[in-house]
Parts: structure tokens; C-alpha cells; sequence
């Protein structure tokens, strides 16, 4: 029993001792860089620097989703400013973009990366962060723009479909469209 509590002493000694010169041996090792500079603004990375940077395709889903996106928009203003009465145009599109918009996205995010760790490996000596920030912010606008489409396409699509199932409940009788018929011949026809 002597013998652990003098080994569970000996290694609180040995613990402390590496607390107390850790900070020491710390500064030793790696001096602290205190020659950060910001770059002049003609150098900085920019919105517009990041989809010039990208390659075709990242490119290409960059265009997709900002036009999806611009389309929904659109499609979810027009059913609010449609009559309640008139059937909301676009609730298909809305649902598709829902679901495949963040997945368009993450498929941009996820090649974009693909493509920067290529190019880590095939670059000595090894890559900076500096090298790695345009990849880095190209892969974050890929996924802001899936994840911006479908949140738009769900905001949307919910609304107006609830606007539209309003209405059907307010309509009279003789104007809802019948149920679908259970019978097998008359569901073909």
C-alpha cells in the first residue's frame, strides 16, 4: 500500500511540475507571430473573388442554385399575391427544391473539397491556410446556397399549401372536386 500511495505522489509531483513549465517550454518552442497585417482591399478575398476562383462544375451548381433560388422567390410571391381562390401554381416545384436544394448543395460543398485535398496532396511544400481559404469559402457558398434554396422552397411550399388547404375548407360543397375514387376500375380511368 506504501508503495502506490508513494507512486500516486511521485506522479502528482511529476503532473505539477509539467503544469507549472509547460507555459515556459511552450514559448520556447514557437515564438508568437505578431506581424499579422490586414491585406489592402485590392488583395482581399471577395464574394465575386470566390465564384471566379471556382471550377466549372462548383460554378455551374453555384449558377443552379442562385437561379433556384431566384425562382422560388418568385414562385412563393406569386401565390401570396394570387387570390385565395386560385389555385397556388409552383407547390411541386417548391417541394422538389425543398428536398434536393441543401443536397445540391452539400454535392457542390463536398466536390469543391474533393478537388482542394487533390491539390494539398500535390502541392510541397505543404499548403497554408491562405492556399486553403478561397476552397474553404468556395465549399461554405455551396452549402449556404443548397441550405438558402431550401429554406426558401420549405417556407413556401408550407405557406401556400396552407393557404390552399384553408381555402378548400372555407369553399362550399359544390365547388370542392370530389374525393378520389376508392374503386379500382373507375381510379384507372
Amino acid at each position: 500500500m506504501s508503495k502506490l500511495s508513494s507512486l500516486v505522489s511521485r506522479a502528482g509531483l511529476a503532473a505539477t511540475a509539467f503544469a507549472l513549465a509547460a507555459p515556459a517550454f511552450a514559448q520556447t518552442v514557437a515564438a508568437p507571430d505578431t506581424q499579422e497585417t490586414v491585406l489592402p482591399l485590392a488583395q482581399r478575398l471577395t464574394l465575386m473573388g470566390v465564384l471566379t476562383h471556382a471550377k466549372p462544375l462548383v460554378q455551374l451548381v453555384f449558377a443552379g442554385l442562385v437561379v433556384a433560388i431566384a425562382y422560388a422567390a418568385f414562385v412563393y410571391i406569386r401565390g401570396i399575391v394570387a387570390r385565395r381562390d386560385e389555385r397556388a401554381g409552383g407547390l411541386v416545384f417548391l417541394a422538389a427544391l425543398a428536398a434536393a436544394g441543401p443536397l445540391i448543395g452539400f454535392f457542390g460543398a463536398a466536390y469543391g473539397l474533393l478537388d482542394m485535398s487533390i491539390g494539398i496532396a500535390n502541392k510541397r511544400p505543404s499548403a497554408t491556410l491562405i492556399m486553403l481559404a478561397p476552397g474553404y469559402a468556395e465549399a461554405g457558398l455551396c452549402a449556404a446556397l443548397g441550405l438558402l434554396a431550401g429554406a426558401i422552397a420549405v417556407i413556401g411550399h408550407r405557406h401556400l399549401k396552407a393557404r390552399l388547404d384553408a381555402a378548400e375548407q372555407t369553399a362550399p360543397a359544390a365547388a370542392r372536386p370530389a374525393p378520389p375514387s376508392s374503386h379500382p376500375a373507375r381510379a384507372i380511368a
